[in-house]
């Protein structure tokens, strides 16, 4: 620790003391000086606005200082010959030449600040120019008029872009691979620590762009095998009060509240986003199993269920603008969850006659038994976020300096009921009747530093640490009816236990950039110690991992021309065992199904290579990008049935990977406000493992597309379609259909282009299914779900200033990091 201290310290003391000396004024005799105040249009005094002296090529800063709290300064300098430039956050920089004699002072009186001029209607246009952007690691797609997620979240944008895919189960997979890192505005956050299915929490209207990282440097934490997902929040710093409302509508039920506010005046931005919503989302599905072995059996169930959803979340904070590159954030988010779900569940039990293995319902069967179950879960989770920012820009665009520390803390608990009524001929009606208990109190902290530094012209080195700590806590109980009372269930079950968690990551990092000729390069790695901790409290029983590993990173691109740019990256990544997978408790969804979690998982380690090629023309850009993974130790839920039909499904460490695949991605004007853009990747999966002596593999071919397409067809008017396919595929225990959905919107531009009135479809021929089979030696199951139906959403949306003030996105505050 003291070395990391001495080694991050020392550069920054030396830098610190750069700077200072370079900003010291003089105070020889023969030197000018020059005085003034800096106002803005109104007349109001603008403190801290960056008052430099730049050499006549504008490529040196000479001298500079700072405004007063009155927006008074004073700066002196020696004879000759300068540019002059003053600058603040919001407005529009002031520049003049000046020439400057020896003992002489300038008074430039009062230098009034103009308010940038980009409007709302230039800022619709900025983000419609450019779909898809390829940064060095990375590409971006802007969600800009995405209509269709109007009134929608996270969920609803992410089902828009290439490359993702989201399951009925709320599994995000990126090429096919679940193991993706989430990031908000490039942090982890407390938004995706328990699944994804959390996202729904994020209104879209705060979305800004997506970014997709498959390869990511060294950089970023090498959490997630699939590579990261960024969300990239608005972030519109404004002069005045300014901001936006929406309010939507949808049936099945499907309503919501929010804003996003923000109010800059001098030095001081403040942010509030929040946003209530109310769902109500019914579900279906069914299974047909057949078991052949001690006993052989027959069933077929059918599920319904409806969720209903009330959640309120609130983000405050505010950016004090130290100087014009220093920005200190603090904000502070709350979200409150509770959720009902009510199911029913109806079992019919055949006879089959003899020992086989069906894969149908035959008309000759006889009905043995029907089984009614009803399992009502109310859940209610609690999370709050306190984080501290701090970043300075130095002169320079790429020489920079970013700490933050953030807290996160929270409850969730969850109650369920499951009561089964039993109905035969040959015996009266009886039941199983069980409920649990489970309640759950986490924290986290995270502390991390990022400095950058240009090396000479084309160069580029940066460094950094990060420390993470994750507790958690999880009572689970389980009760069974017995005689009429509720009393806990047998112990040597091992149903009710305590279970404790704790995980310490800690990182440090650095990569070197530049230039060779026509070529780009960065080099990175990445050391990770990883500490986890878990204990029963019972039953006594715990784990216990440490390992510290190694994550290096290579990026080579290559520039043709200003229209044609290849890549080749490199990245080793990990996948550590989710929280929810490690759960050692027994959830009964229902008698017949039930999901454990598994203490022992170890992590997933991946190997990713990928070249890349990139076109952009006036009117289009096309991406096109060769990958290949390996992985070792990959997780995967296996289902297990037993001789009373109860089907087990637990997490283990299976098999070992190898992937490939092509992706491509376009984007093209066709005409005049007409927009089509398309992606297509066609992958292969390999995987081979073996659990409880049983060999399980899969060689898998399969492919996901996405086109839409938008026009904007009269003055305000706005319609966009979209269509997304996923091709069958091959599972290590049996098979998954494919599924093929469309959705649209049509929205129209009101009072000036200041709001947006919009309706939409989501799955328009109540396609979107999930059709799965599994065969296991002694079994067969065939499940059907539909996790959503055809939903239509009205929205209402207004954006506000208080006055002609430009944009400025300074990458910071609002909602939840950066």
């Amino acid at each position: 620790m003291k070395k990391l201290v001495f080694y991050v310290t020392i550069p920054l003391l030396f830098w610190g003391l750069f700077v200072s000396g370079g900003y010291a004024q003089s105070s020889n005799s023969e030197t000018a000086e020059i005085f003034g105040t800096v106002q803005d249009v109104g007349g109001e005094s603008v403190p801290n606005a960056t008052v430099a002296l730049y050499n006549q090529d504008e490529t040196e800063i000479l001298e500079g200082t700072s405004s007063k709290e009155d927006g008074s300064f004073t700066l002196q300098a020696e004879p000759g010959n300068y540019v002059l430039r003053v600058s603040y956050v919001s407005y529009q920089a002031h520049q003049e030449d000046l020439e400057l004699a020896a003992g002489e002072s300038v008074d430039l009186g009062t230098i009034e600040l103009l308010n940038e001029n980009a409007t709302l209607d230039e800022v619709i246009v900025e983000g419609e120019r450019s779909y898809m952007t390829m940064n060095f690691d990375s590409r971006t797609f802007s969600v800009g008029q995405d209509i269709t997620s109007l009134g929608g979240s996270a969920l609803d944008v992410l089902d828009n872009v290439p490359s993702i895919t989201t399951d009925f189960d709320g599994t995000v997979r990126l090429r096919g691979n679940q193991g993706v890192q989430i990031l908000i505005n490039g942090s982890p956050s407390n938004l995706v620590r328990n699944g994804t299915d959390a996202l729904g929490s994020i209104p879209a209207n705060l979305i800004k762009e997506v970014e997709i990282i498959t390869n990511p440097s060294a950089r970023y934490s090498a959490e997630g095998t699939g590579g990261i997902i960024n969300i990239k929040l608005v972030d519109d710093v404004r002069l005045g009060f300014n901001g936006s409302i929406q309010a939507n509508t949808g049936y099945p039920q499907d309503h919501g509240l929010g804003a996003n506010l923000n109010y800059h005046k001098n030095n001081i931005n403040w942010f509030l986003n929040f946003d209530l919503e109310y769902e109500n989302d019914p579900r279906q599905g069914r299974t047909f199993q057949s078991f052949s072995g001690d006993t052989t059996y027959a069933y077929n169930e059918n599920f319904e269920s409806v969720e209903t959803e009330k959640e309120f979340d609130i983000n405050f904070g505010g950016d004090y603008y130290i100087t014009q590159s220093q920005i200190l954030t603090l904000e502070t988010r709350v979200s409150i969850q509770s959720e009902v779900e009510d199911s029913d569940v109806r079992y019919t039990d055949y006879n089959t006659g003899n020992n086989q293995i069906y894969r149908e319902i035959r008309s000759d069967w006889d009905v043995i038994r029907e089984l009614n179950q009803n399992d009502i879960q109310d859940a209610r989770e609690n999370d709050y976020d306190v984080r501290l920012q701090y970043e300075n820009r130095f002169e320079g665009s790429d020489h920079r300096l970013t700490a933050d520390v953030d807290f996160e803390f929270g409850t969730e608990s969850q109650d369920a009921e499951l009561l089964e009524v039993v109905s035969s001929d040959d015996s009266s009606p009886s039941g199983f009747n069980r409920r649990t208990f489970s309640d759950e109190i986490y924290k986290e902290l995270r502390i991390d530093s990022d400095y950058r530094q240009p090396l000479g012209d084309n160069g580029r080195f940066e460094a950094g640490f990060r420390f993470n700590f994750d507790w958690m806590d999880n009572d689970y109980t389980v009760e069974e009816l017995v005689d009429g009372n509720w009393q806990i269930a047998d112990q040597q079950i091992g149903l009710s236990d305590n279970f404790t968690y704790f995980e310490n990551v800690n990182a440090l990092y650095s990569t070197l950039a530049g230039d060779v000729g026509v070529f780009n390069y960065q080099l990175g790695l990445r050391a990770e110690n990883t500490r986890i901790q878990t204990e029963l409290t019972e039953s006594g029983r715990g784990s216990d991992q440490n390992y510290l590993n190694l994550f290096p990173s290579v990026f080579l691109s290559y520039s043709l021309d200003e229209a044609n740019s290849f890549q080749v990256s490199y990245s080793r990544r990990i996948s550590r065992p989710r929280i929810w997978w490690i759960l050692p408790f027994t959830e009964i969804s229902d008698v017949r199904n039930r999901r454990v979690g598994n203490p022992e998982l170890r992590p997933e380690f991946g190997n990713s290579y990928e070249v890349g090629y990139l076109r952009h023309w006036e009117t289009g850009s096309i991406l096109t990008s060769l990958y290949y993974r390996y992985r070792t130790d990959v997780t995967e839920r296996i289902s297990t049935v037993d001789n009373n039909g109860i089907t087990t499904s637990q997490p283990v460490n299976l098999a070992t990977e190898k992937a490939w695949g092509i992706e491509f991605s376009a984007d093209q004007e066709l005409f005049d406000n007409l927009q089509l853009m398309g992606s297509l990747n066609l992958f292969q999966s390999d995987r081979n493992g073996e659990f409880q002596g049983v060999q399980y593999s899969s060689e898998s071919e399969s492919l996901t597309s996405r086109l839409r397409l938008r026009w904007r067809f009269a003055d305000g008017w706005n319609f966009q379609a979209n269509a997304f396919y996923r091709g069958a595929q091959q599972t290590t225990q049996g098979r998954r259909d494919g599924s093929l959905f469309f959705g649209g919107a049509l929205a129209k531009e009101l009072f000036n282009r200041k709001a947006t009135l919009s309706l939409n479809v989501r799955d328009l021929f109540n396609s979107r299914l999930s059709d799965r089979e599994i065969n296991n030696p002694n079994s067969y199951t065939q499940s059907r779900y539909a996790w959503s139906t055809r939903s239509f959403r009205l929205n209402f949306r207004y954006n506000f200033s208080s006055g002609n003030s430009g944009g400025n996105n300074r990458g910071g505050g609002g909602y939840s990091g950066r």
